[in-house]
């Protein structure tokens, strides 16, 4: 399509990708926002004398313990841990807001799209 109807078509689809990377934008950060309070720590997987096995991290003011996921990480495995600050006993081996990443980058990839596609196409 070339002309006026073809330069509007390709200034709506651009707005509509603007938008909607927008939109995506606005809910990686939303998410991330209602997982503020998560922080990551390090978890240690030890062996109790009983043969039990935890998961032992600590937060600012104290020492947690929790029975690890299966598979057990090996005896003395140092582990990347996500706990909630305000409950430490939520908690978590990955990170709680990871979906945000790529909601972000969607996000992005359409932003940029959109910006390209009003200034390369006529």
């Amino acid at each position: 399509m070339t002309g006026p109807d073809g330069v509007a078509v390709t200034e709506s689809i651009a707005a509509a990708a603007g938008n909607a990377g927008l939109a995506l934008i606005l809910a990686a950060l939303v998410v991330r926002g209602l997982y503020v309070r998560w922080r990551r720590t390090e978890a240690v997987h030890v062996v109790l004398e009983d043969g039990s096995h935890r998961l032992r991290w600590h937060s600012r003011t104290r020492l947690h313990e929790a029975e690890p996921p299966r598979p057990v990480p090996a005896k003395g495995e140092v582990v990347s841990l996500w706990y909630h600050s305000g409950d430490p006993q939520r908690w978590s081996l990955t990170a709680p807001y990871r979906g945000a990443r790529a909601l972000a980058a969607a996000g992005a990839v359409l932003v940029a799209a959109g910006l390209l596609l009003g200034f390369v196409l006529p």
